[in-house]
């Protein structure tokens, strides 16, 4: 998981300038350290919003201030990850949590400045950031920046702006990879279509057609520009062996719904297991989840057992809690919280 807290200033202020610096050279080889540390310090000589940190000893921080002469809007001064825990959630958390604080603090957006071409682009835009600005010559180093905007405030209701959509990630675990589906996966549909035990309880298509199985594929890619979830291919040995889902109905309560299958001929191998961890490691990015749930058939003993060597709880029988075919069936619910696992994230995590 990626806990996020709040850093005490002046006591971290050190720390976050190590973080700083070390970020600095992995993205831009050598740097002045000692004029980088002092503009560095002087950020915290205003007024600070939020400085945020995650991990201990730390690893990432960010530092979020009020805009100067704009009493609207709030600044993501810094966000910086060390580079070898890129890739494993921190950075999201962290955007995500400047994003909450900025909101309840009431500003209605949220701005950061990133150098053109810089791979973290793609995590703010994932999250609703989009370019205000044409690119402009750094004042140091001369490369072009554009600043980039979220609004914190809906412009038509005054509810907090959700993002348009959500964006599949890369995610890298062990033997397994979990990432958007692709049109050469659809051998794996057709070959799921023949089971019904995934038929059955999915949005698989029951018949084996090519046409049914692209149309599934697409509507994967779907769910997550409606922002329903995160619709995971998974990948074993440069093939798809089946599909891991993370559900967010009912994620303003903190909740969100996990479901797998993998295909009758690539069973057995752990991928299942593997898949599991890695989406349950990796959801914590976001925070505003605080539980992650199951349902399974009780008389499926290989994905309970999948469940239970991942970590989740057995909680209990909902009884009759859903139609199978003709019949109400029971189903057995499982669940993990927040807990200290680290996360797998794909590194887009690099500072701004």
């Amino acid at each position: 998981m990626t806990d996020i807290v709040a850093g005490d200033i002046p006591e971290d202020i050190e720390r976050c300038v190590d973080v700083w610096i070390h970020a600095l050279r992995h993205r831009d080889g050598d740097v002045d350290s000692r004029s980088v540390a002092d503009r560095m310090r002087k950020l915290f000589d205003g007024h600070v919003l939020q400085l945020a940190l995650t991990g201990e000893p730390l690893v990432g921080f960010a530092l979020t201030t009020p805009k100067t002469h704009d009493e609207t809007t709030a600044v993501l001064e810094r966000i910086a990850v060390l580079p070898s825990f890129a890739g494993r959630g921190h950075g999201r958390a962290l955007l995500l949590d400047a994003i909450q604080c900025s909101a309840a603090a009431g500003f209605s957006s949220l701005e950061l400045a990133v150098r053109r071409g810089n791979a973290a682009i793609r995590l703010y835009e994932s999250e609703g950031f989009s370019a205000v600005s044409e690119p402009v010559p750094h004042p140091l180093g001369g490369e072009p920046v554009i600043t980039y905007r979220r609004d914190l405030v809906d412009r038509h209701n005054g509810a907090i702006a959700a993002t348009s959509g959500l964006s599949v990630p890369r995610v890298q675990g062990p033997e397994i990879v979990l990432r958007p589906f692709e049109e050469s996966d659809i051998d794996a549909v057709l070959e799921a279509s023949f089971d019904p035990s995934i038929t059955d309880v999915t949005t698989v298509p029951f018949v084996a057609d090519p046409g049914l199985a692209g149309a599934w594929l697409v509507r994967q890619h779907e769910r997550a520009a409606k922002g329903i979830g995160y619709s995971f291919a998974i990948e074993a040995n440069e093939e798809c062996v089946g599909q891991i889902g993370l559900w967010l109905r009912d994620r303003d309560q903190g909740r969100a719904t996990v479901g797998y299958w993998i295909r009758p001929t690539r069973r057995g191998q752990g991928y299942a297991n593997s898949a599991l961890r890695t989406l349950t490691e990796w959801a914590w990015h976001l925070a505003d989840l605080h539980r992650l749930q199951l349902h399974i058939d009780p008389t499926n003993g290989p994905s309970l057992r999948t469940a239970e060597r991942a970590g989740y709880a057995r909680e209990g029988l909902l009884r009759s809690w859903q139609k199978i075919g003709d019949e109400r069936r029971d189903m057995l619910v499982y669940s993990r919280l927040r807990s200290p696992w680290p996360i797998a994230e794909p590194a887009a995590d690099e500072p701004g």
